[in-house]
């Protein structure tokens, strides 16, 4: 629950290495041979070129830099580097967007005549932010920005079409949210790289000891916030939860309470939960749970119908050219709003 820049860093880090996976369940398939000049990869009849990837390269990248500093690319991750684990993930998500093209046709999706004009004016929109030099090293021109624009904007029309078939249900109770207060006390410490070590198995025990004193003074009616603020190990005490957000014996614990009621010990894979109720029912959490519930399952479905689709995929890289590729950087290359005059002009209208 201990939320930081360096951990959000560190998540960054480590949901980049593990999308660089993403990749391989398009079939992908190294050739060096039969590429055109500056050819990236080719998706059955959809090719990416040099350009292409760098314009998505270079605004991804820019906009992680803005967020995280330049020292993002300088972190230890692993067997790979973060520069290698980026590329990756943006051409999964490259791929993703070519697939979701050719997958148009199958759901007979097109863009309306109003949807290209829009792409006409995201295109120049996008190439007005560019200096001369960002034109001149990305070799962008709006014919390239309409194309790339274009094909997002049907990648995303399609999506829309599979997951709005999708009717799902939930109850109140499935998606119901409590708040409440709790006295954590970890069984781990954590080295200066964010690497976790269980305790030993008598520190475990002493832990669990020093939970059961604390108990001991909630039940006897000792205030719980300031219980917290003197024992718990985590930076928040109040926290509300929905089900299956918490292990399940953490849901079975804590979705019993009444409001006022205190838990037993709830033990889990970090440590000794003490939890306090303070609310059964949290009206506008419930209805962000509902919200959360229902776009996983519209998710699912997508995947299941992007999956039946893959093994009409042959991707074709070429490695030559995929290993020359490198993100750019360079001070005067600040671009980092392609995806946002996207969402301006197609999904906000202005």
């Amino acid at each position: 629950m201990r939320k930081s820049v360096l951990k959000k860093f560190r998540l960054l880090i480590a949901s980049l290495i593990a999308l660089s996976f993403l990749v391989s369940c398009d079939r992908t398939v190294v050739v060096t041979d039969g590429f055109s000049e500056g050819e990236v990869f080719r998706i059955n009849t959809l090719s990416c070129s040099r350009a292409e990837m760098n314009i998505y390269l270079t605004n991804m990248a820019n906009a992680y830099e803005s967020t995280f500093g330049e020292q993002i690319w300088n972190t230890n991750a692993g067997n790979t580097t973060i520069e290698d684990a980026f590329k990756e993930t943006v051409l999964a998500k490259v791929t993703r967007i070519k697939v979701l093209n050719l997958m148009a046709k199958n759901e007979k999706v097109s863009l309306s005549s109003d949807e290209k004009k829009s792409i006409k004016k995201a295109s120049k929109a996008y190439m007005k932010t560019l200096s001369k030099k960002e034109k001149t090293d990305l070799n962008a021109n709006e014919d390239l920005i309409y194309q790339m624009y274009y094909e997002y904007a049907l990648a995303e029309k399609v999506y829309n079409s599979i997951v709005d078939e999708v009717n799902f249900e939930i109850s109140d109770d499935d998606a119901r949210s409590v708040i409440v207060e709790e006295i954590f006390i970890k069984t781990y410490h954590e080295d200066n790289y964010g690497v976790t070590f269980d305790y030993s198995d008598a520190k475990k025990k002493e832990a669990k000891e020093r939970a059961a004193e604390i108990r001991d003074k909630a039940m006897e009616g000792a205030d719980f916030e300031g219980l917290c603020a003197l024992f718990s190990e985590e930076d928040e005490s109040t926290h509300a939860y929905r089900r299956g957000e918490m292990s399940e014996a953490f849901d079975e614990a804590v979705f019993e309470l009444e409001e006022g009621e205190i838990s037993d010990i709830i033990t889990t894979d970090e440590g000794y939960y003490i939890v306090k109720c303070i609310s059964t029912y949290e009206r506008k959490a419930t209805d962000e749970n509902k919200e959360v519930i229902i776009n996983e399952a519209k998710r699912k479905a997508f995947e299941e119908k992007y999956n039946e689709f893959l093994p009409n995929i042959i991707a074709n890289i070429n490695e030559k050219e995929w290993q020359n590729l490198t993100i750019i950087h360079d001070p005067e290359i600040t671009t980092d709003s392609f995806f946002d005059i996207y969402t301006d002009i197609m999904i906000d209208g202005k």
